[in-house]
């Protein structure tokens, strides 16, 4: 008798365990084959090492071929979407971020107001986000009823469950400043600051959003 009930405890116990490890319904997961489209098993491995990887061949997302690049977060992947759908937080932890404005708000979107400085130049302009929990996408553009300095700034990111700890995002951006900069070396220096920059935010989310970059103060 008490082996049955030590089977049936152990079956129980492997039962929840199968429970727990399995994603929510209806969450993509990395199991998707556009999760590590154009990763290599090299990539796969450094972004497991907590690495960004920035992929040398560009994607087109809507006709525009932008830079793009993977990495895991260390959290489940609602606290990655909750924070991830805080752009107006961005202030606190990008390094060229001076301040991140939230203007206006709505469910499955928002429209932010970002001040950045590029060279010595400070720049304003105004993004509209839209965002979808059912695939977990969001993507950004450039708000045309706004004045803004920049030429052109779009990207998106997804999301895919790896497991109760584990997130894996899919990351891309293309931003044209309209300055002097022509598009290849402007390329070129959004591959350069990528890494920082997305490290930077991964920190910030491992951190469940308590990270902030070094001297940073926010408005009052």
């Amino acid at each position: 008798m008490k082996h049955f009930k030590r089977l049936t405890l152990i079956a129980v116990v492997i039962a929840v365990s199968a429970m727990a490890a399995s994603p929510p319904e209806g969450v993509p997961t990395d199991k998707d084959p556009a999760a590590y489209k154009g990763l290599s098993k090299e990539d796969i491995d450094r972004i497991w090492k907590n690495e960004v990887v920035i992929l040398d061949h560009p994607e087109t997302v809507q006709g525009r071929q932008m830079i793009t690049a993977a990495l895991i977060f260390n959290q489940d992947i609602e606290t990655v979407w909750n924070l991830m759908t805080q752009g107006w937080r961005q202030e606190e932890y990008l390094p060229r971020l001076k301040n991140s404005e939230l203007v206006e708000k709505w469910d499955g979107g928002d429209k932010l107001r970002m001040h950045v400085e590029v060279l010595g130049v400070k720049i304003n302009y105004q993004i509209i986000g839209t965002r979808d929990k059912s695939k977990y996408h969001s993507h950004w553009k450039l708000d045309p009823e706004f004045k803004n300095d920049m030429r052109e700034v779009t990207g998106f990111w997804r999301f895919y469950w790896i497991d109760e700890k584990h997130t894996l995002a899919r990351y891309g951006t293309w931003v044209e400043t309209g300055l002097w900069i022509p598009p290849k070396v402007q390329a070129y220096m959004t591959k350069q600051d990528l890494p920082d920059a997305l490290g930077t935010q991964k920190k910030w989310v491992d951190s469940g959003g308590t990270y902030v970059k070094e001297g940073y103060k926010p408005d009052k």
